[in-house]
């Protein structure tokens, strides 16, 4: 005959277990002791199982906005003060809660991007609207339009001189390989 197991605690039920129970919902034998601590039974799927804990739900101002000095928001942090001579801390104090950064990782533009861009469309200031150089651009198009193509090979020259000099954008991050 197989041993019944329990499949809360993965344990071999007794055939003469005073302590088994079966579950109303899918007659699955349990240690009495597990069904209790589980508040239920631990088949998924079972009718007789606990329902689920409700989520905690944060919304985004609450994790950018810093914390304040109320009873709500005061969390306690522990820190070692002193070390015994073991090396194990011994005593412990309250640290203040550290304020939740929210800042966007940086995003850092490809140089060779920057170099097409500057090569074929710099006289249109295609490289410079790249790197985020908008007065720069805005100029090289005017010079490009306003001269009816006449200062292209001028735009042109002012393009390849930034595209050789140039090495961060206009947030001053280093352009990527």
């Amino acid at each position: 005959m197989m041993d019944r197991v329990c499949p809360y605690c993965r344990a071999a039920i007794a055939a003469d277990a005073k302590d088994e129970l079966i579950c109303e919902g899918c007659e699955t034998p349990h240690h009495r002791d597990c069904y209790e601590e589980n508040r239920g039974c631990t088949v998924f799927g079972c009718r007789c199982a606990p329902a689920d804990e409700p989520k905690v739900i944060v919304s985004t101002p609450e994790l950018t906005q810093a914390p304040t000095e109320s009873a709500a928001w005061r969390t306690v942090q522990r820190r070692p003060t002193a070390l015994s001579p073991l090396g194990l801390s011994t005593l412990w104090a309250d640290a203040a809660p550290t304020p939740i950064q929210s800042e966007a990782p940086p995003q850092y533009k490809s140089k060779t991007s920057f170099v097409l861009l500057g090569a074929l469309l710099g006289a249109f200031g295609a490289h410079n609207f790249y790197a985020g150089y908008i007065k720069r651009a805005v100029a090289q198009l005017c010079l490009t339009v306003f001269t009816l193509g006449y200062g292209i090979p001028m735009s042109w020259l002012w393009a390849i001189i930034e595209i050789c000099t140039v090495e961060h954008d206009s947030k001053g991050l280093q352009f990527k390989s």
